[in-house]
C-alpha cells in the first residue's frame, strides 16, 4: 500500500513538472510573439517617420525651386528677355535628394475656361480633331457644348443636369470656371481615354487667356484657325525655333500665317501664367509639386504671385 502511494506521488510530481514545462513554453512563445510584434511595429514607425522626414525636407527643397522660378520670371521681364519656355533649373543634388524643376508656359496650352465664350467651341473642336482624329464631328460638338455648360456661371441646361443626376454617384455641373483640369473627367462625353489624350494639351486658368504662339504645341496651334493644318503648323514651329516671335506682329506677318484669318485676341507672345513642376527624388520615393504663378504689372510694379499649389 505504501509503495502504491509513493508511486502515485511520483506520478503527480512528474505531471506537475510537465504542466510547469508547458506553461514555461507557452510563456516563452507569448514573449517571442510579443517581441516580433513590437519589432514589426517599431519597423513600421521608423519607416513612417522616415517618410514624414523625407516629405517635409522634399517640400522645403521644392519650395526653394519655386522661389527660383519666381525670380527667373521676374528677371526675364525686367531685362526684356524671352521666356523661351520650358525653362529648366539645373538639376541639383543635395545629400540624397535630387531636385529637378521646370517652368512651363501655361498659355502654351488650350485654356478650357475659355469655353465660357461659346464662340470658342469651334476652337476646341479643332483641338479634338488634332488630338483624337478618330472622334466623329458630332461627338466633338456635343463635348464642346457640355464643356461650355460646365464652365459658364448662371447657365443651367436641364439636359446636362438630368444626365449628371442620373449617374451613380450623382453630381451637378459646376457652372463656374474649372479649378483643375481633372474636372474634365466629370463632363458628359469625356471618356478616360479621351481625357488622357487631351491632358498634355489643356489647362484651366483663372480667366480667359490667349495662346502663346511662341510656346504652344502644334496641336494647340491648329485650334486657332480651320485652315491651319499640320504642315503649316510645322513650318511655324520650325521658324520660331530659329527666329523667335518677340512681337505679335512677327507672328501675324509670317508668310505662312497671313492667309489663315487668326483673330488677334486669340494669340500672344507674352504670357501671364506659368506652371512650375518640381520633382524631388530621395531613395525610392518621388515627390512632385505643381505651382501656378502669375506675372503681371500692377500700379507700375511688376508682381509675380503664387496662385495655387498641388502636391503629388
Amino acid at each position: 500500500m505504501l509503495f502504491h502511494i509513493k508511486e502515485l506521488q511520483q506520478k503527480f510530481i512528474i505531471h506537475q513538472r510537465g504542466v510547469v514545462l508547458i506553461i514555461a513554453l507557452f510563456v516563452m512563445t507569448l514573449i517571442a510573439v510579443m517581441a516580433v510584434a513590437m519589432m514589426a511595429r517599431l519597423q513600421r514607425d521608423t519607416y513612417r517617420t522616415s517618410l514624414v522626414i523625407h516629405a517635409t525636407q522634399a517640400e522645403l527643397y521644392a519650395q526653394g525651386s519655386v522661389a527660383w522660378a519666381m525670380q527667373q520670371l521676374r528677371d526675364n521681364k525686367e531685362k526684356n528677355r524671352l521666356d523661351n519656355a520650358p525653362i529648366h533649373l539645373p538639376v541639383k543634388q543635395i545629400y540624397e535628394y535630387r531636385i529637378d524643376s521646370v517652368i512651363e508656359d501655361a498659355q502654351g496650352y488650350f485654356n478650357l475656361n475659355n469655353l465660357a465664350d461659346s464662340a470658342v467651341q469651334q476652337d476646341f473642336q479643332r483641338l479634338l480633331r488634332a488630338v483624337v482624329p478618330q472622334l466623329n464631328a458630332q461627338a466633338g460638338m456635343d463635348i464642346a457644348r457640355a464643356l461650355t455648360d460646365w464652365v459658364t456661371p448662371g447657365v443651367h441646361n436641364s439636359v446636362y443636369d438630368r444626365y449628371y443626376l442620373s449617374l451613380k454617384p450623382a453630381y451637378r455641373a459646376a457652372h463656374r470656371p474649372m479649378l483643375s483640369v481633372s474636372e474634365l473627367r466629370l463632363v458628359k462625353g469625356v471618356t478616360p481615354a479621351l481625357y488622357n489624350a487631351l491632358l498634355p494639351y489643356v489647362t484651366a486658368l483663372p480667366e480667359k487667356t490667349a495662346i502663346n504662339v511662341q510656346s504652344a504645341l502644334p496641336q494647340v496651334l491648329m485650334s486657332l484657325s480651320p485652315t491651319l493644318n499640320l504642315s503649316v503648323v510645322q513650318q511655324i514651329v520650325s521658324h520660331r525655333q530659329v527666329t523667335p516671335f518677340t512681337t505679335l506682329e512677327k507672328f501675324t506677318g509670317l508668310e505662312v500665317v497671313k492667309n489663315h484669318a487668326i483673330a488677334a485676341d486669340k494669340v500672344t507672345v507674352n504670357s501671364t501664367y506659368f506652371l512650375v513642376v518640381t520633382t524631388v527624388m530621395v531613395e525610392s520615393e518621388t515627390y512632385r509639386l505643381y505651382t501656378l504663378l502669375s506675372r503681371l504689372v500692377q500700379n507700375e510694379r511688376l508682381q509675380v504671385k503664387m496662385l495655387w499649389q498641388s502636391k503629388h
